[in-house]
């Protein structure tokens, strides 16, 4: 048999500091070697599963600080292989390793406590690697003894008995762990504490404070064991009630008790002993103050148990509504000042003004009242009666007390009507509450009973609507009656002013701002339904101003103006207190810090509505700037709206302030919906249906071309531009949709027709309407897009095609609704603004939106000039979009969007901050609109 040759390997071994690992360098490559070298090596599976990596371009073997270590101590001679060391320094390691590992099996290591002190928390046992061993007896090398603690903390992953223990002390001691900076005491004490040295005893050292029986008594202060399974608890005093075999650790619980007294050093009683008696002041100290250090040291405290609760207990001011408060005869406007009774609540126990004074006088700080604790933190109750002097000195409002009352009683009941703790907690009797109720339901309503003036005749639901604003009225409280278009705002308005001069005979008028385009609507629907009333226009160059003006507003009834004019003759509408400013289509003041708005809000009336079937129409500070004209503070200021609700709504689709929100303005907003159940309008079925058109390829280039470029552009541009730039070209593609001409501002377009199959799908449905002898609305939202329409409908059909825009005078607006409505013109074409609203054109039963405004309340606004009251036909309406483009994308988010149309809409300013990704996403092309163009 011939002998294996002797192979000789030099290796060489490297710390890495950085990683924390030992690289092992041989020869390259390392597989020529390593296989060999570690064929005993059990825990890197006899060299199977090494870590082989390149270090300054040779191969090295990986190895955490206990692979090394077993390595190093357990080498074995292999009879064909002979090791060497290629250094002094990898020779050390052996020699080092052998020492650290009989430290290791034997046991002889221990947590190193100064490190703990200096570096701080361990944490759980999974951060153990952090933790510093020290070896006991041996005097290591340094590196030697870095090497120890690496390798042990690498072995409590590897050793399940040691894993457990370290858990088990560290589960056990989690506040000694995590704070060495409250340790005081020394290592021996810590490593007793947690278990490390010594036996342990079966229990734990804290601390009891006992209440005393009566108030102001002293309380009790006194050691306790406390058994590891907490199944028993002794006073260390009650040394005849210990078990027997607690009774040796004498010296641990004196140990501990001297601890406390460390961390708290007036604890500490005669001759080292722990003081058993505490005044009240100093109960208060320990329980507020002491308590918390103790517990962060670890220290085991068994307190009242009712402390927790009063600790989290607020001192509440409370308010208590005077029962000879009558709303009938006190209220008017929500700024009127309440009495109240006034109350210092603690949980569930109350103090009148003077008990709480007597108790603040003799600096008290813990109280047992009626059988209950209470604290008095001194800093919470320089704040309560820092909160109690304001309320004396200004008063309670009614819009506070009505705040909180109808927030309160909503589904979520825990939502303050303040943001700070210490709010005045409101109490309201039963009139008050029935007063609520009344506010609630427009059917608890007292009926005003409409005179003989007014020559119509109401629907219930119209009738309740006067019924609520008579009632409002009563109390000063303003109200925006915001029920959809075609329900008959108008004439509900015109009851009101009937009831107002027959019961009141008011000395000032009513006045009425609303759009220029609906003044003529408002002259005829006042002649029609309460030719009693004298109303005096207040429009045109030639008007009444200074005293003219308030002479002949003297001699009306109502006098109407317009938004514009409320704001250019303000000086003189100022200088009546008008019995009623109503606003119709009051969404003109949605942007509070208008010149228009402003002024209006200036003006003074003794009772003021807002008319709107939009009240929000993207954002809810327009429901705010609403509200801040009709009950000024009502909903707070402009920040504190947006804090409170626009902000949590808009950005956090908060349900919970949303309800809030609802409930503070339900009193004040009245909207009914033509397909509510108790408006029974029994109107005629109105079909919605939408007509999908392809664009032309000249279309689906300047499309394509125009979303490509200014992608690119916005790449560069800050958030401003980028906004900009991103507005500007939505108004761009929504052109192109509608026709390459109006892109391209082409003064006399050519080929019209054949440039545009929406226009195609246009002319198609209107030969299909007059061959029915039908007429038509066409909504678009471009007046040089109408321009085109009308001169190309006029050639096709030869016959009037109107066509209201906002450059149109009152009188032809008036002529040209005139013609309509008689049929002698059955195409009328409207712009979205001019005609969206305060129009009545009941002789249309076919409404087409040539192009889309992307919400859906505008939208429906317009549909509502056919759609409403006095339409006896079957209403088809017409929605015009191209495929493949972004009106198709932006239709399928719109029908998301119904759901919030009643009280919290969006605008399309959202498509700015889309990201470039879900820009492209929205506006490319689809693949088949390409190809199909």
């Amino acid at each position: 048999m011939t002998e294996q040759a002797l192979q000789t390997i030099t290796l060489s071994c490297k710390w890495n500091e950085k990683k924390q690992c030992f690289l092992l360098i041989g020869p390259d490559p390392a597989a020529s070697w390593a296989p060999l070298v570690f064929a005993w090596h059990e825990e890197t599976f006899y060299g199977t599963l090494l870590d082989v990596v390149t270090v300054d371009g040779c191969e090295a073997v990986k190895l955490s600080p206990w692979q090394a270590l077993t390595f190093f101590a357990f080498r074995p001679t292999i009879d064909f292989l002979s090791l060497e060391w290629g250094d002094e320094q990898t020779a050390a390691l052996e020699t080092w390793a052998k020492q650290i590992i009989d430290n290791v099996c034997e046991r002889r290591f221990r947590p190193d406590f100064s490190a703990w002190k200096q570096q701080g928390r361990p944490g759980v046992w999974l951060a153990a690697k952090n933790t510093r061993w020290s070896a006991i007896g041996d005097d290591l090398h340094p590196f030697a003894a870095e090497w120890l603690s690496l390798a042990i903390a690498d072995w409590l992953e590897r050793d399940p008995e040691l894993r457990k223990l370290w858990q088990e002390i560290v589960h056990a001691n989690p506040a000694i762990m995590a704070h060495p900076e409250q340790w005081t005491s020394g290592e021996d004490d810590w490593l007793e504490q947690i278990g490390w040295l010594g036996e342990r005893p079966p229990f734990t050292v804290g601390l009891r404070l006992i209440e005393p029986p009566d108030d102001g008594g002293p309380w009790t202060l006194e050691a306790v064991l406390i058994a590891m399974d907490e199944s028993l608890i002794v006073s260390w005093e009650d040394k005849a009630h210990l078990p027997r075999s607690w009774r040796s650790y004498e010296v641990s619980v004196a140990r501990a008790i001297r601890r406390f007294q460390t961390i708290v050093p007036w604890l500490g009683g005669e001759g080292g002993t722990l003081r058993a008696e505490l005044s009240e002041d100093e109960a208060w100290r320990f329980l507020s103050e002491e308590s918390l250090k103790l517990t962060d040291a670890g220290v085991r405290l068994l307190l009242p148990p009712w402390w927790e609760d009063v600790k989290q207990m607020h001192l509440a001011v409370k308010a208590k509504l005077s029962p000879s408060f009558d709303a009938a005869n006190s209220i008017f406007g929500l700024n009127s000042l309440v009495d109240f009774d006034w109350r210092i609540a603690a949980g569930d126990t109350e103090l009148t003004e003077e008990q709480f004074a007597e108790l603040v006088e003799k600096q008290r700080r813990l109280v047992k009242l009626r059988g209950q604790w209470i604290a008095l933190d001194p800093a919470l109750i320089r704040r309560v009666q820092t909160l109690m002097n304001k309320a004396k000195k200004e008063g309670l409002p009614l819009r506070d007390v009505l705040a909180q009352t109808l927030i309160t009683e909503t589904a979520d009941g825990n939502e303050r009507f303040h943001e700070d703790e210490e709010t005045i907690q409101i109490e309201v009797h039963d009139q008050f509450r029935a007063f609520i109720r009344q506010l609630r339901d427009v059917n608890e309503l007292p009926s005003a009973a409409v005179p003989p003036s007014f020559q119509g005749t109401l629907r219930p639901y119209q009738q309740r609507g006067v019924d609520w604003l008579v009632f409002l009225r009563r109390f000063g409280f303003g109200a925006c009656l915001a029920d959809d278009m075609g329900l008959g705002k108008t004439i509900q308005v015109l009851a009101y002013l009937a009831y107002v001069k027959e019961t009141e005979q008011p000395s000032t008028p009513a006045l009425l701002i609303c759009p220029t385009s609906v003044i003529g609507n408002w002259q005829k629907e006042c002649a029609r339904f309460t030719p009693s009333l004298r109303v005096y226009t207040h429009h045109g160059p030639n008007r009444a101003k200074n005293e003219a003006f308030c002479e002949a507003a003297s001699e009306a009834h109502l006098v109407i103006t317009s938004y514009n004019l409320a704001h250019l003759d303000q000086d003189d509408l100022k200088q009546i207190e008008w019995h009623t400013i109503c606003l119709d289509e009051a969404q003109n003041i949605k942007n509070a810090q208008t010149k228009q708005a402003r002024a209006i809000r200036q003006l003074r009336g003794r009772h003021k509505i807002a008319l709107s079937g939009t009240p929000v129409e993207n954002r809810l500070s327009e429901l705010w700037s609403i509200f801040h004209f009709l009950n000024p503070g009502y909903l707070g200021s402009a920040a504190d709206f947006e804090r409170r609700f626009a902000g949590p709504i808009e950005k956090e689709g908060d349900a919970r302030k949303k309800m809030a929100l609802q409930a503070l303005i339900r009193p004040f907003l009245l909207r009914r919906t033509k397909t509510d159940e108790a408006v029974s309008l029994n109107l005629p079925d109105k079909l919605e249906q939408k007509e999908y058109c392809l664009l032309t390829a000249e279309q689906a280039a300047l499309y394509e071309q125009l979303v490509q470029d200014t992608l690119e552009r916005a790449k560069d541009a800050n958030p401003f531009q980028r906004r900009g730039l991103i507005l500007q070209m939505l108004n761009g593609v929504k052109q192109i949709c509608d026709h390459p001409a109006l892109y391209l501002k082409e003064r006399t377009p050519r080929r019209v027709l054949e440039r545009s199959h929406k226009l195609k799908k246009l002319v198609e449905l209107l030969e299909q309407i007059r061959a029915n002898d039908e007429s038509c609305l066409i909504f678009t939202q471009y007046v040089r897009m109408g321009d085109m329409i009308q001169q190309l409908l006029a050639d096709l059909f030869d016959e009037p095609v109107l066509f209201l825009n906002g450059s149109v005078p009152k009188a032809a607006r008036d002529r040209m609704v005139e013609q309509f409505q008689k049929r002698q013109a059955p195409i009328f074409i409207l712009s979205l603004k001019a005609g969206g609203t305060g129009l009545n054109l009941t002789a249309a039963n076919h409404v087409i939106h040539f192009d889309r405004w992307w919400n859906p309340a505008v939208e429906n606004q317009a549909t509502d000039r056919a759609y409403r009251i006095g339409q006896t036909k079957f209403v088809h309406v017409h929605k015009l979009i191209t495929t493949g483009t972004i009106e198709e994308k932006i239709d399928d988010m719109l029908e998301q969007k119904l759901a919030l149309a009643d009280v919290i809409t969006e605008g399309e300013t959202w498509i700015t901050e889309l990201s470039d990704e879900e820009l492209r996403d929205l506006l490319t092309l689809s693949a088949a609109v390409k190809g199909g163009a």
